[in-house]
């Protein structure tokens, strides 16, 4: 479990353009992605001072040159116009949007590409990319997204330009497309692995599957407990169920230090682990207060031999108990270029983060997640909340190490927040964990 980042960053790939592109594609719902008309569907606008545009020729290729004096402002941007957006989006398909960057200026500010009107309004999708560059190459953003909302009148191919300071970038071959991305396959029979909790009240999770992770190091996040293997923090409670208990009390971590709170943390490293190409569901009652921070989770069984975050993790539901009605999804992933840097899709993805409506501690929920080498999908009562694909994390220089097994892990920590006014036990209830091998069961 670790603190999902709220912008996407593009690490550096150099990207030379070769030739021509046509000025509209069969199927390419941006009017004339690189200007070779002309700049009659290109438009700019600002807060403050004013946006240039001009069409160059660069490596034989038409391109928009953009540039903005040092005016100061809040925000700028550039709107490429669509073909019929009303018409275009179908809502619960599959599309990318993509363009090619580079800033002349080697700034290191930030640009964004996404889809909305000059209002940041009528948007079919949540989805963006943001990146910054400190070189003058030529860069491709790309983004995979499912269509959530229609488009409106307005809605354009949207560049979000850096605020404040003077700028000089060049873009080409903006591109909104339909595509067949990788999607899970669908299996019509009961799970192939069921990781239960069976046995009577009172008895600690079957051995042979779970340990517990004991400890009070943080674990990263400046959590607050420590971790137990006590049948107070986890024990099942003979209906099928196991339950872990965070508690205010005084309690002496194996570092011989002496924390506020208890809990557990239990793991089936090195007992059972999830192979690519299935799906992982739990029925889980989550509890809620500030500074409660429950976690279902999984992560790469090879993170001995190459660490964290290269071996990946999958954030199922992470909760933070100040807003009680909302869960939280995310994927962790390594940088091509470091394979200890964090470059996660984090809660503000689409989907990322869901408001269920109801207290996490009044309702169970079925939370699930399905994973292979080229797409994840995490779903909450068998709805689709969120797919990634493989194509783009390594676009934007990142791993993608989900094409291999992982393990569970489940826990209560404290922290992400101020625990003092919660009232406590507080506890998490979790049913039997069903895996389906080679698709989504519905």
């Amino acid at each position: 479990m670790a603190t999902a980042a709220s912008v996407v960053v593009l690490a550096a790939c150099t990207l030379v353009l070769v030739s021509s592109a046509p000025a509209r594609l069969a199927g390419e719902g941006v009017l004339d992605g690189t200007a070779s008309g002309g700049l009659e569907t290109w438009s700019a606008e600002s807060d403050r001072g004013r946006v240039e545009l001009r069409r160059k020729w660069v490596y034989g290729n038409s391109v928009v040159d953009i540039s903005r004096a040092d005016a100061g402002g809040d925000w700028s941007l550039v709107l490429a116009r669509l073909r019929d957006p009303q018409r275009f989006f179908t809502v619960g398909r599959i599309y990318r949007m993509e363009v090619y960057v580079r800033d002349l200026a080697a700034s290191g500010a930030r640009i964004g590409m996404l889809l909305a009107d000059h209002r940041y309004a009528q948007r079919p999708t949540g989805a963006s990319v943001y990146a910054d560059f400190s070189d003058r190459q030529w860069h491709r953003l790309s983004r995979t997204f499912v269509v959530t909302s229609p488009g409106g009148p307005g809605t354009g191919f949207y560049l979000a330009l850096p605020p404040g300071a003077g700028l000089h970038w060049q873009v080409t071959r903006a591109s909104v497309r339909q595509v067949d991305a990788p999607a899970p396959a669908r299996v019509s029979r009961r799970a192939d692995t069921v990781v239960a909790f069976d046995g009577p009240a009172g008895s600690p999770p079957d051995a042979r599957q779970w340990t517990h992770e004991v400890g009070g190091h943080g674990w990263g996040n400046d959590e607050l407990q420590s971790y137990t293997e006590q049948p107070e923090n986890s024990v099942l409670d003979g209906a099928g169920h196991l339950v872990i208990t965070a508690r205010r009390e005084r309690t002496v971590g194996p570092d011989g230090v002496v924390r506020a709170y208890s809990s557990a943390r239990l793991t089936t490293k090195d007992r059972v682990t999830v192979p690519a190409r299935s799906y992982v569901e739990a029925e889980i009652l989550a509890p809620v207060g500030t500074g409660v921070w429950p976690a279902f989770w999984l992560a790469g069984a090879d993170i001995d031999r190459i660490g964290w975050p290269a071996a990946g993790e999958l954030d199922v539901l992470e909760a933070i108990g100040a807003q009680p009605t909302v869960a939280h999804s995310a994927v962790h992933l390594a940088s091509a270029a470091d394979p200890l840097r964090d470059q996660p899709y984090g809660w503000n993805e689409p989907g990322g983060t869901i408001d269920l409506g109801a207290p996490l501690d009044q309702r169970s929920h079925r939370f699930g997640v399905y994973f292979d080498s080229r797409t994840v999908r995490f779903y909450v009562d068998r709805r689709e909340r969120m797919a990634l694909w493989a194509d783009d994390a390594r676009i934007s220089g990142r791993t993608w190490p989900f094409g291999k097994p992982q393990y569970l892990l489940l826990n209560v920590a404290i922290g992400g927040g101020d625990p003092t006014a919660t009232t406590f036990p507080r506890s998490m209830r979790v049913g039997p964990i069903s895996v389906w091998h080679g698709g989504v069961p519905f």
